[in-house]
């Protein structure tokens, strides 16, 4: 389980986005994927693109799908169990 930004994992990120009504679009080159959030009433779409890894993400990836994603970074912390 991540604590704060440290220790998540591909599966981690990926239920989290989902949690919060992120659907997987399409891959991109090599072995990274996008992922999105549709806009409501004319807001714009926000995207994310995730690497698949084994191990886990550093804590400047981390930080970069944070920003990416549009969610404050403490409802990451929260759910990972900060």
């Amino acid at each position: 389980m991540p604590r704060r930004l440290h220790n998540w994992n591909y599966q981690n990120v990926i239920d989290f986005l989902t949690t919060n009504d992120f659907h997987f679009v399409k891959p991109l080159a090599g072995s990274h994927e996008r992922w999105i959030k549709r806009g409501k009433d004319g807001q714009p779409d926000i995207t994310v693109e995730i690497n698949f890894t084994h191990s886990s993400y550093p804590v400047k990836t981390v930080s970069r799908m944070i920003r990416q994603s549009g969610i404050d970074k403490d409802e990451w912390m929260k759910w990972g169990g900060a």
